[in-house]
């Protein structure tokens, strides 16, 4: 098992452009048996992705040249023992679409703590996610 997690920075996009990303993907992951989480703010995207290596891996070489985003930086990758994300084929958070997903980020990222370094979950992308959407939350948070 694998995963890995990136950053983008989005091109335009309006809600059905986003809904036809979480549709495609959501199939997509199905098929290929990859779980994850995405998430949107801002003209920002995090997204979480685990399964196979090599599809994994593939997917990410599609992701990197799709013209919806750019700026895609690698934050973290590796070998993983089980998955994260287990039931979540492609989940979406985000601000503009609170639902209980997007409260459990919320709960998941305030319960990390101030030190980077000081987290419970042993895997290194996985911690990068999380403290990718605090960086993201504490941004909405000041803007509020």
């Amino acid at each position: 098992m694998y995963n890995l997690v990136y950053r983008s920075i989005a091109k335009t996009l309006n809600a059905t452009q986003i809904n036809e990303i979480l549709n495609t993907s959501r199939d997509f992951n199905f098929k290929h048996d990859i779980t994850g989480c995405l998430i949107y703010h801002d003209g920002m995207f995090i997204q979480y992705l685990e399964g196979e290596a090599e599809v994994v891996l593939t997917l990410f070489e599609r992701i990197k040249v799709d013209k919806r985003h750019h700026e895609v930086k690698l934050l973290s990758e590796g070998n993983i023992y089980s998955r994260e994300f287990d039931t979540w084929s492609m989940e979406f958070l985000s601000d503009e679409i609170p639902n209980e997903a997007f409260e459990y980020m919320k709960l998941m990222v305030g319960s990390r703590g101030e030190d980077e370094e000081m987290y419970v979950i042993p895997n290194p992308t996985t911690k990068k996610f999380w403290l990718a959407a605090k960086n993201l939350l504490n941004s909405l948070e000041q803007r509020a």
